[in-house]
């Protein structure tokens, strides 16, 4: 068994702490890793906020009235006064992050991130969530001066972190079947366009031949392969123009081209400027589209 707790104050008897003092206020938090009698079971509840999430193995959930067997990739937020109740499923071993959490901020931290009127959320199995957590443990653990406000806003970011993810999951949950064929290949686009990536690579990664993929993808997208990714570099070149004082030079081979005279070719051809008349017009006037 891998373990690892933290906490702001003492809690023996289990029953947490509320603070109406603090915006938001993490009172524990831990990872523990395949801990095969490990339950909780709070009748009552606790006067603290509850999040936990499953990142490997089965749980039996019982959060308020919802009861449920849950997958990794689930998040489960018990409220205050709630039932709580898990406990390890099957035979797998299990990983799982929790922390609770206080404060006068939350109600409205929840509402915005649109995780009040439900109790249990699936993310997806995910590396962001894991590397807030331990994040976070890392601040409650060494207690460096304002580790309880980095804190405080690492919560923040895993609670829209997890809004993001549950988002995202339905989005895949509504996809036809063409959508999800290409879902990963657009994944796999947009983390790696500054790289040399070839069609048959995506097309690998869709999982798909590489005749059905390149039909597909220009059903969906009007665009070829390498038409789309040629595009998405310059969009993100065009960012890199109005944000940055960046050079033509840096920005090219950030943007995935080693000869910035190439770049600068077949940018003029995509946008009908080249890209130093592109930055002289966003100079002159804000901005350009």
């Amino acid at each position: 068994m891998k373990y690892q707790y933290a906490y702001r104050v003492p809690d023996l008897d289990d029953r947490g702490h509320h603070s109406r003092g603090e915006s938001l206020i993490i009172n524990c938090i831990g990872y523990e890793y395949d801990e095969p009698e490990g339950f909780a079971n709070r009748e009552q509840g606790r006067v603290d906020y509850l999040l936990s999430y499953l990142h490997s193995g089965q749980m039996n959930v019982r959060i308020a009235n919802c009861e449920q067997t849950i997958e990794a990739g689930t998040v489960f937020i018990g409220k205050p006064y709630e039932r709580q109740f898990y406990a390890k499923s099957g035979k797998e071993p299990t990983g799982s992050y929790w922390l609770h959490f206080t404060g006068y901020g939350v109600t409205d931290l929840l509402i915005k991130a649109g995780l009040w009127n439900e109790r249990i959320f699936v993310t997806g199995i995910n590396d962001e969530i894991p590397r807030l957590f331990a994040r976070i443990i890392e601040e409650e653990t060494e207690k460096q001066p304002s580790f309880e406000q980095i804190s405080g806003a690492l919560l923040q970011e895993l609670i829209f972190t997890v809004s993001r993810k549950m988002s995202i999951q339905e989005k895949v949950r509504h996809m036809d079947q063409r959508e999800l064929d290409l879902y990963a290949s657009f994944n796999l686009l947009h983390k790696n366009y500054a790289r040399r990536i070839t069609v048959k690579e995506l097309a690998a990664h869709a999982g798909l031949s590489l005749s059905r993929f390149t039909s597909l993808f220009k059903q969906y997208t009007g665009l070829s392969p390498q038409q789309y990714l040629i595009q998405y570099r310059f969009q993100k070149a065009k960012d890199l123009m109005r944000h940055t004082q960046l050079n033509i030079r840096q920005i090219s081979s950030l943007v995935g081209f080693d000869d910035q005279l190439y770049f600068s070719r077949l940018f003029k051809k995509y946008e009908q400027l080249s890209p130093t008349e592109y930055r002289s017009k966003l100079d002159s006037e804000g901005s350009i589209d």
